[in-house]
């Protein structure tokens, strides 16, 4: 089967979340012995180019299409690629073979695939809706602190209008949830999986080690692993947002991502105490330093307090076997280890550092062996087998 997957971002290079998603699932359609041809609209211009992706329209051409393209670039490019007829032609022409479905991961994109499908005369082609999140919860959640309330929920419905455009039309839906998957088929009666975020298998590298130990200033640190996106910034704050006391003098708290320099340079840093004795912000790291980071690091912490779907960085974290301290949306889809060793969940804040503060104080983790096999449905290669049967 020729198979097409469409996103606006690139994976070759996996940075975020979202990038190691589709490039695992490009992996894992390969490997059940399908081609793959992948195409899309880079929605950002940090993104790097890959082979089959447009770059992203100018700013005054997003205008056009949303009353807020700081916000809702997605939503702009979504109606731009599926209803202007030279950007339309201009993604199509990146499709080199016709494929016979279509993977479209998040919403953004689907009014194109249905417009493709149907300018190549192939009514019998499926489109496999990639869902990765609520998205309308999670655009609610974004702009609430940034937009009037009015502007939020009117934000919120055009990017549910978009998501039920995608879920009704879709021959097939991947979600990444259980809690996802139940919401999903209110709209549908097209099959639908689960297939959970996930992990690759990967070594430290004495290079990665010390690369890690140059940023940890050779202390016992916890480990926070994030992207700039928002939700990972306002959820740090309003975990620690009283202050790092729960990190010893002696001990750090490293930031891998650009969530490192998103929250140095918030609104709300200078109010936070600690922030600059007790804080490493490495910034955006290679492959190398971030398993020796997570082969270093004492303690995993996951403040995510906003969105829905499944957070890569749960089972990255579950699978480092270090203490972990979450919170009950960043185990979203990872409930079966909640018995965990070293696992403590926390919502309340000052719970939250309270654990944190007893794991830091705590010698090493040492997993039992006889849980070292469950930790291994985190891999990907477990988490999507369920593409299998999505196909059949």
């Amino acid at each position: 089967m020729k198979i097409l997957t469409l996103s606006t971002f690139p994976y070759q290079k996996p940075r975020h979340g979202g990038q190691h998603r589709v490039f695992n699932i490009v992996e894992k359609y390969k490997s059940l012995g399908h081609s793959v041809e992948s195409a899309g609209v880079l929605g950002s211009r940090i993104y790097e180019s890959q082979e089959g992706f447009l770059a992203v329209p100018e700013q005054e051409d997003l205008a056009k299409q949303v009353d807020d393209p700081l916000f809702m670039e997605d939503i702009a490019i979504g109606r731009m690629f599926a209803n202007s007829e030279p950007h339309f032609l201009s993604l199509a022409s990146q499709i080199r073979s016709v494929p016979d479905a279509i993977h479209v991961e998040h919403p953004w994109l689907f009014e194109f695939a249905c417009a493709y499908r149907k300018s190549v005369g192939k009514p019998d082609m499926k489109l496999i809706y990639g869902s990765a999140n609520v998205e309308h919860k999670l655009k609610y959640s974004i702009l609430k602190p940034h937009r009037s309330e009015l502007e939020a929920s009117s934000a919120a419905e055009e990017v549910l209008a978009c998501e039920l455009f995608a879920i009704k039309n879709a021959d097939a839906i991947c979600c990444v949830s259980q809690q996802d998957m139940e919401w999903t088929r209110q709209f549908t009666t097209a099959p639908c999986v689960v297939a959970l975020n996930g992990v690759s298998k990967r070594d430290a590298t004495a290079a990665g080690v010390q690369a890690a130990s140059r940023i940890s200033e050779h202390k016992k640190f916890a480990l926070y692993c994030a992207s700039g996106h928002p939700p990972n910034v306002t959820g740090f704050f309003d975990i620690f947002g009283a202050g790092l006391g729960c990190i010893a003098p002696d001990q750090l708290l490293v930031i891998a991502g650009s969530a490192g320099p998103s929250v140095m340079s918030h609104r709300l840093a200078s109010r936070t105490p600690g922030i600059n004795s007790r804080l490493r912000a490495a910034g955006e790291v290679d492959e190398a330093t971030l398993q020796g980071l997570l082969n270093a690091a004492h303690a995993i912490v996951l403040p995510i307090m906003q969105g829905e779907g499944t957070n890569l960085k749960t089972a990255e974290a579950l699978w480092a076997k270090k203490y972990i301290v979450a919170t009950t949306k960043a185990m979203r889809g990872f409930e079966t280890f909640k018995h965990a060793q070293g696992l403590h969940i926390n919502d309340v804040p000052s719970d939250f550092l309270q654990s944190l503060q007893t794991a830091m104080s705590a010698n090493p983790l040492e997993v039992a062996l006889q849980e070292l096999p469950t930790r291994e449905e985190v891999l990907w290669e477990r988490t999507l087998l369920s593409l299998s049967d999505l196909l059949k």
